[in-house]
């Protein structure tokens, strides 16, 4: 892994996705705040009273789940807890987490039991830092939870944690700390936390391919003046509007007769009205998820006034579900309208210019450029079947009943990543196809807004004008650029923007 100077402290009560999702890729090294091992050594003593003075206590004296009723021997309890984890830790065939979710997956917990709630013990608390820190990550899959607790990735997470010879050396697992392993949405959050983090610089390159389809199509920039925003109380749109607008600062779009007609089509025209409903969506989302990264959904929790267990049902998940719908939706919507612009913008009735964009009296020229429409036709049809809901997905019951509800929020996540990972696809198209319409019209990198620049002077050369149809068009290679690469900062920066300004 990369070290840098930086360092994510743990301390139960501020982790946000930002820092997780740079820590989970290795990029933060990881520490547990002295002052949090004080509250988890105070839980951990109420459970050994608990468990010394054999009181029931769901998890800890007894089963779990359908076997709540079952009454745990206190002098067999460290052999329970051995057992259950292996119990609820069975392999399935399928895709597995890439390594940055698994390590995600131990930041959260490490920051859940920093809280002081959970009744772990301090050893457990400091093998999680450890591994954390570590290079290797297990293989856990990715698939066993219905939103109530990611019972399967858990238990294969905390069976491998468990199994590692300082773990042995410890004596653990100590009873209630399995449960409390398994028992929480883990990988889900780590995983919403990864996909957020990528979302926030999708949202800027859709503003990115947005400014360059205006700049390409010869778009009439009044859609995004003040004077419109000023009609309407949208924050969201105020600030997407502005921030196109820099993007496109200096650009001769601005000057009278450059706009090619009166009235462009909506996907066009409400570029910010959509793109700032989405940004209103994320600032949202990202809201909820830092609220649940530094939130605590073990079952049973230790209470410190009582000095007992209380059981509960903070392991819901319907909360996240709800802001990862949401928020696939909100994106949903933005790739919609880019699909749009991709096709407007080789459609000549619109463009002024040869169909496909190909060069005057050339015989093949638009012929792989029309290619790239149907490529974008395809990513759009595969968000909008990952963005429909997830929330009101029946279940059924499981745990003879027990478990009566499930919220969904790993298959809500999942999607998120899916649609995510289209996005980048997309955006990536759109604003290849508006540099293409660009050198169709000979325009000059001078004659482009600041914020479309660095993308004529990067990928604007790695496009195969010119030679279309000699060689198979790889557009892997531009999609990391954008997604990866110095491009969309640098934009950015010349347009006097940060990937972060959402809505500040």
């Amino acid at each position: 892994m990369t070290r840098h100077t930086a360092s994510l402290v743990i301390t139960g009560h501020d982790l946000d996705f930002r820092a997780m999702a740079k820590a989970a890729a290795g990029s933060l090294p990881v520490s547990v705040a002295a002052s949090a091992f004080t509250a988890i050594a105070a839980s951990r003593a109420i459970v050994e009273t608990i468990l010394k003075e054999n009181r029931p206590a769901y998890g800890i004296t007894t089963g779990v789940g359908s076997q709540k009723d079952f009454a745990v021997d206190p002098a067999t309890a460290a052999q329970y807890n051995a057992r259950l984890v292996a119990a609820h830790a069975t392999r399935v065939p399928g895709p597995t987490l890439p390594a940055e979710a698994v390590r995600g997956a131990l930041i959260f917990l490490a920051n859940q039991f920093a809280n002081g709630l959970s009744g772990v013990s301090p050893e457990l608390v400091e093998l999680i830092a450890t591994a954390i820190n570590g290079t290797e990550m297990p293989e856990i899959d990715g698939s066993g939870s219905v939103g109530a607790s990611d019972l399967v990735p858990n238990a294969q997470l905390a069976h491998w944690l468990l199994n590692r010879p300082e773990a042995r050396k410890l004596g653990l697992p100590k009873p209630k700390e399995t449960l409390s392993l398994i028992n929480n949405n883990a990988v889900s959050l780590a995983q919403g936390a990864i996909a957020l983090a990528s979302a926030e610089r999708l949202l800027a390159a859709f503003d990115l391919a947005a400014a360059a389809a205006l700049e390409g199509f010869r778009g009439n920039l009044g859609a995004i003046s003040e004077a419109a925003n000023r009609a309407h109380k949208r924050e969201g749109q105020r600030r997407s509007a502005l921030r196109l607008r820099n993007l496109l600062g200096d650009s001769r779009l601005w000057r009278e007769g450059e706009a090619r007609l009166l009235q462009d089509p909506l996907s066009f025209r409400c570029v910010s009205q959509v793109h700032g409903a989405s940004a209103e969506v994320f600032a949202e989302t990202a809201r909820i998820w830092n609220s649940e990264l530094s939130s605590v959904n073990d079952n049973p929790i230790i209470d410190q006034e009582t000095a007992g267990a209380v059981s509960n049902g903070n392991m819901d998940t319907t909360r996240l579900t709800l802001a990862a719908d949401h928020l696939r939706q909100a994106l949903g919507k933005i790739c919609d309208l880019a699909g749009e612009r991709v096709h407007k913008q080789q459609w000549p009735a619109f463009t002024g210019l040869p169909t496909g964009l190909a060069e005057e009296g050339g015989a093949i020229g638009g012929v792989q450029f029309l290619n790239l429409g149907h490529i974008t036709a395809s990513l759009v049809t595969s968000v909008k079947i990952w963005a429909r809901p997830s929330l009101l997905n029946s279940v059924g019951q499981v745990a003879d009943g027990v478990e009566d509800t499930a919220s969904h929020a790993l298959h809500a996540v999942h999607d998120l990543m899916r649609v995510v990972d289209a996005g980048w696809k997309i955006a990536g198209l759109e604003l290849m196809i508006a540099l293409w319409a660009m050198k169709r019209r000979r325009l000059r990198k001078a004659d482009l807004g600041r914020g479309i620049r660095p993308a004529m002077e990067i990928l604007g050369e790695m496009l195969p004008i010119g030679r279309e149809g000699d060689a198979i068009f790889d557009i892997a290679p531009l999609i990391a650029e954008l997604q990866s690469g110095p491009l969309l900062d640098r934009a950015l920066t010349e347009a006097g923007e940060r990937i972060d300004l959402v809505l500040t």
